[in-house]
């Protein structure tokens, strides 16, 4: 049997090879004659006659596989060499094969009822076997150079016919004018010559970026930002669908549009370029395609330059508004309508859900911004405040007194009730709220100093009524203590705004003084005076103005104690100084003397008058009734003097040494 089977073999082997060798020749003479110039050639007869060839061939290849290994040599020798010969030839044939199907595909795209995806299917199947090449000798073949080059020019061809034909289809167009720019979109109602085009250049991997870059530079963008003339028309024209659209190059911010007319807008435009949303398969849209270039462009811009200026800044406005469900809608129209990616489908949604925490941040800017603006209202205009109103950290119910503050303070102080009051109106807001009213009182304890510098260092009344808003918005703290418990940090501001206040007036003050001795340097006595002169009394006086000044801007001002403690302050270190210098002299001249007497008197005539009741004087100023002591002395004789120290035990030991009585040497 396995005899019989080797002669077939020995009998089929040549008659393959011979065949093979003849339709290579064939495929040769093809190729030769018709690839300089591609002449169209019939060559369907060839690959058929080629096909049942490769069948032949499959079955005698299984025949010598079947035969065993233990024939005579000369056999086995024969065997080998047909099984060479047959390889080699199976080669040789392979790469005929090849070119000669690419031939075919060649010619098939000459027939005139060929369309662009059928075109497209035949240009992939051609690339598909020019990138197959399996056998290293194609890539030696002079032909397949010009198999390459002809792909290539049949390929760009119908590139340029779907790029030319598809903006037949959807013409894209704008015009700029001096002031203005108008743009136009009409799209070809012809839905199966848009399909053939659409689904041919997607097949063909383009990307539609020019399409993508008109639409968002110049439809768009300035939909979102500009107010626009619109026309979008299905109607009135059978062979096209118009989208037109007219807007000023330059346009001032409050006349941007509000996202109500945007979005609307939007779904208009979105509606009518559906036209060219063409359906590739249950997952491949040109909607698609263009989403994935320009939606988080798209939904970007809508958000930064749109969306976030129209978020409400009011709580009433958020009551009212409806954007969060207007956003929604318009995010599932664009998915409804397959303007997806993948990426961004969900971006506009999260930001709807964002709103509202955007609405407290952006309200509580609102409330800091408006708080902001009444710290720097130049108010000098002054509110009396009641003691009920009012009263000092730390005091007890006898030293409540009213005061006056600045109507900014007032104006402060109503609005810090207000957003109180809206933190806990809405609860979900009410740490925010809290936060910003701690930070308002931030700002003023560095915003109402720097704006009001001057004023403060410069007007005592000034420094009086920044002291009193201070303490007046910290006992607004301490008032509302229940309702701040939670948050620590208005612990530390109630004790910075009293400091704060105290502060600045301590620098008045301490300008008051400077000023004060700056006045006494007048105020000179030294044993060779024989007699005072107008200059100690003009310092004396000068003084003593200053402290009347200060009373009339204070004394209404400030609270009661305050003022009695500030001005006796200011008043007992005038004292000290005036009798230190007069305690400085040695052997005073009765001229002296009388001189100094008639000074004092006019101080004590009109310094009690610096208090609402003069006899306060007594207990509000220390160095008092040393002056009045002082008095004794200088117009008293000897034997008054001796007595009033009564050896120590006088009245003159409350505020004088023996030293210093000796000291004053009356002559």
């Amino acid at each position: 049997m396995e005899q019989t089977q080797f002669e077939n073999v020995s009998f089929s082997v040549p008659d393959v090879l011979s065949r093979i060798r003849s339709y290579q020749k064939e495929v040769r003479d093809i190729v030769n004659a018709n690839y300089v110039d591609f002449v169209p050639i019939n060559t369907h007869g060839v690959l058929d006659d080629m096909k049942s060839l490769e069948l032949e061939i499959k079955d005698l290849l299984a025949s010598t596989g079947q035969l065993t290994a233990d024939k005579s040599s000369a056999a086995s020798n024969d065997l080998r060499n047909y099984q060479r010969d047959l390889e080699e030839c199976v080669r040789g044939y392979k790469i005929a094969r090849k070119l000669q199907s690419i031939i075919d595909l060649f010619e098939s795209l000459n027939l005139t009822s060929n369309g662009y995806e059928k075109t497209a299917h035949i240009l992939s199947k051609i690339k598909s076997l020019l990138d197959e090449l399996e056998d290293p000798v194609l890539a030696e073949l002079h032909c397949l150079h010009s198999f390459i080059v002809r792909y290539e020019t049949e390929y760009e061809a119908l590139i340029n016919d779907l790029n030319g034909k598809f903006n037949e289809l959807v013409q894209l167009q704008h015009r700029s004018f001096q002031n203005t720019k108008s743009v136009t979109i009409r799209i070809n109602r012809d839905e199966n010559l848009l399909h053939q085009v659409v689904v041919t250049l997607l097949k063909t991997q383009h990307n539609f970026h020019t399409v993508c870059q008109f639409l968002l530079e110049n439809v768009f963008a300035p939909v979102i930002v500009k107010p626009i003339s619109m026309i979008c028309d299905e109607t009135s024209n059978e062979q096209s669908v118009l989208i037109q659209l007219s807007y000023q190059l330059a346009v001032a911010e409050e006349l941007r549009p509000g996202y109500k007319s945007v979005l609307s807008n939007l779904m208009q435009i979105f509606y009518n370029l559906s036209n060219i949303n063409i359906v590739v398969s249950d997952d491949e849209y040109l909607f698609k395609v263009l989403a994935k270039q320009m939606k988080k462009e798209m939904c970007t811009m809508l958000i930064e330059r749109c969306l976030e200026l129209d978020i409400p800044g009011t709580i009433e406005g958020m009551k009212e508004s409806s954007m969060v469900n207007d956003l929604c809608e318009f995010n599932a129209f664009l998915n409804n309508s397959n303007f997806v990616d993948g990426e961004n489908d969900h971006l506009l949604e999260e930001y709807a859900n964002s709103i509202e925490t955007i609405h407290q941040k952006k309200l509580c800017d609102n409330v800091l911004d408006t708080a902001i603006e009444i710290m720097k209202r130049e108010s000098h205009e002054m509110v009396l405040i009641e003691d009920h109103e009012y009263q000092f950290v730390g005091s007890s119910k006898a030293q409540l007194s009213s005061c006056m503050v600045t109507r900014t303070a007032v104006e402060l102080k109503k609005f810090l009730d207000k957003v109180l009051a809206e933190a806990f109106a809405h609860g979900d807001a009410a740490s925010r709220f809290i936060k910003t009213i701690a930070t308002i009182l931030e700002r003023y304890m560095v915003d109402v100093p720097m704006a009001n510098e001057k004023l403060l260092f410069k007007i005592p009344q000034q420094s009086a009524l920044f002291r009193n808003d201070c303490t007046y918005l910290n006992y607004w703290l301490q008032k509302n203590d229940g309702k701040l418990n939670d948050h620590g940090s208005f612990a530390n501001i109630c004790e910075a705004l009293k400091a704060c206040g105290e502060d600045i007036f301590q620098q008045q003050l301490n300008s008051q003084r400077t000023q004060m001795m700056q006045a006494l340097e007048g105020f000179k006595l030294s044993i060779n005076l024989l007699e005072l002169g107008t200059e100690q009394q003009r310092a004396i006086r000068q003084c003593i103005r200053q402290l009347e000044l200060l009373k009339n801007v204070w004394q209404t001002v400030l609270p009661d104690p305050v003022y009695k403690q500030s001005l006796s302050g200011l008043i007992d270190q005038f004292l000290r100084e005036v009798m230190k210098r007069i305690q400085s002299l040695e052997d005073i001249t009765t001229a002296i003397g009388n001189g100094l007497v008639l000074l004092i008197d006019i101080m004590t005539e009109t310094l009690p008058n610096l208090f609402k009741e003069p006899n306060e004087i007594h207990q509000l100023v220390k160095q008092w009734t040393k002056l009045l002591q002082l008095r004794q002395i200088l117009c008293g004789s000897l034997v008054q003097i001796t007595e009033l120290w009564a050896e120590g035990k006088g009245p003159l030991t409350l505020c004088f040494s023996a030293e210093e009585v000796k000291h004053m040497n009356l002559c």
